[in-house]
């Protein structure tokens, strides 16, 4: 099973896609390498912040390399700029950092493993509430 995963790994949020690049690893390190009797090949492209970027790599790896499966999106119009190659081709789109809440709206083929900002929200408000100092 082939996962391509896009994320900023060099650039001004190089940062933040290492981590999840990274955490992706981690898990396979962990868990192994297969789901099923099926073996899971990341095939890992750096998009360097950039939409236009992200899309032309996604594009790739679903026409070049066949992968089963689209993943990382660290940012809002990055995963915007993939929807509609997932939408186009019925391949599943992992996004894994891009916070806002109309992304999984972008395409029914979009499921989300971080979370909303919305949701970023409301926890800071029921923590402020909660706490009258530090928590």
């Amino acid at each position: 099973m082939k996962v391509g995963i896009v994320l900023p790994l060099s650039g001004p949020f190089a940062a933040s896609g290492k981590q999840m690049l990274e955490g992706a690893r981690y898990y396979l390190r962990k868990n192994g390498d297969k789901v099923g009797n099926r073996r899971v090949e990341l095939i890992e492209r750096d998009d360097g912040g950039v939409a236009d970027a992200t899309r032309r790599l996604a594009q790739e790896l679903i026409v070049n390399d066949k992968v089963d499966i689209l993943s990382g999106f660290g940012l809002t119009p990055l995963a915007f700029a993939a929807a509609p190659l997932a939408t186009q081709t019925k391949i599943p789109m992992i996004v894994m950092g891009a916070a806002t809440s109309s992304v999984t709206e972008r395409s029914p083929y979009v499921i989300r493993t971080s979370f909303a900002q919305g949701q970023s929200a409301a926890h800071e408000q029921e923590r402020s509430e909660r706490c009258s100092g530090p928590c």
